[in-house]
């Protein structure tokens, strides 16, 4: 079975995604859609992370990234702030909106093969009366087409053409309602009927690569009850256990008394947290947002380790 080995400054494949039952709320209406969908591009474009596929569903998001583990950290982190803005704007309220992306590597052929197919197969799978390659809020629709294939968001409900215009054309204040972000994007990437196309930014050919043939991605995008399974499984794995925060505070003041001496996080330098950060998830397999508060680390720099 074919390994990929991550480090932290390494570049490898990652399954981000966000748990639905934590977010009930995540996208109400169609303006929730777009500009959830628009920020992944937002994103990936000031992060440094490649997206090769991902969906939208009305709870949760799934998207497929290559990269170093700490861009794919900063995408992470972006678009949960992002989100968690536009959110406070645009209801006021966060409850039940607010998403936690978890990251989880992927390090062997056969998982990347079925986590790349997974994500775009979700909506269909989840109930949703549509196929993964007309689903809007999705990457479905880009992978081993024809030449000169037309892509969903450029036409109507009536197969007409929709005009394109580029993203440096368009008034600063009304593409950052279009994006939902004042980030920048590059401006000779195109938008059309307030969508940020994803072919500015989804490497389709890379994730082509992948599959090598279209037989083999068809195969795959069946899936089969084990493979589903196996990735719902890591899903759950990387999401960590809940513990009440006083027993988790026990552990971490156990742990740091054998390591370093004292029960003080507070006297601990930045690798020592990090040492410590790193003990509690090997040994209690506690969250990264638990693990962050007890050891006094940003919760994007804990993600990066554990």
């Amino acid at each position: 079975m074919t390994q990929y080995s991550i480090g932290a400054d390494r570049s490898g494949y990652f399954h981000l995604c966000s748990d639905g039952a934590l977010s009930p709320q995540f996208l109400i209406c169609e303006d929730d859609f777009r500009v959830a969908f628009n920020l992944v591009g937002v994103c990936a474009a000031n992060s440094g992370a490649t997206i090769l596929s991902f969906s939208l569903e009305d709870t949760h998001l799934h998207v497929l990234a290559y990269g170093t583990k700490e861009s794919c950290v900063r995408f992470k982190t972006m678009y949960e702030t992002s989100w968690a803005h536009h959110i406070g704007r645009s209801r006021g309220s966060r409850q039940g909106a607010v998403i936690d992306l978890e990251i989880i590597p992927v390090e062997e052929r056969e998982h990347l093969l079925s986590a790349g197919t997974y994500i775009i197969i979700q909506p269909t799978k989840d109930g949703k009366q549509i196929m993964p390659y007309d689903y809007l809020w999705g990457t479905g629709s880009m992978y081993f087409r024809s030449q000169g294939h037309r892509s969903l968001w450029t036409v109507d409900n009536a197969g007409n053409r929709l005009d394109l215009v580029k993203a440096g054309d368009i008034p600063e204040k009304r593409l950052c309602d279009i994006l939902g972000s004042r980030r920048t994007i590059p401006g000779e990437w195109l938008i059309c009927n307030r969508i940020l196309l994803p072919d500015n930014y989804v490497d389709v050919a890379h994730f082509e690569r992948i599959y090598q043939t279209a037989n083999c991605f068809r195969v795959f995008l069946a899936s089969s009850r084990s493979r589903d399974q196996e990735i719902q499984q890591r899903i759950a794995s990387y999401r960590g256990v809940a513990m009440e925060d006083t027993e988790a505070r026990k552990h971490c003041h156990e742990i740091s008394k054998q390591l370093f001496g004292t029960t003080n996080v507070r006297l601990l330098d930045t690798i020592q947290r990090t040492q410590l950060a790193q003990e509690l998830r090997s040994k209690w397999h506690l969250s990264a947002r638990q693990i962050a508060s007890l050891v006094l680390l940003k919760y994007s720099e804990v993600c990066k380790y554990i």
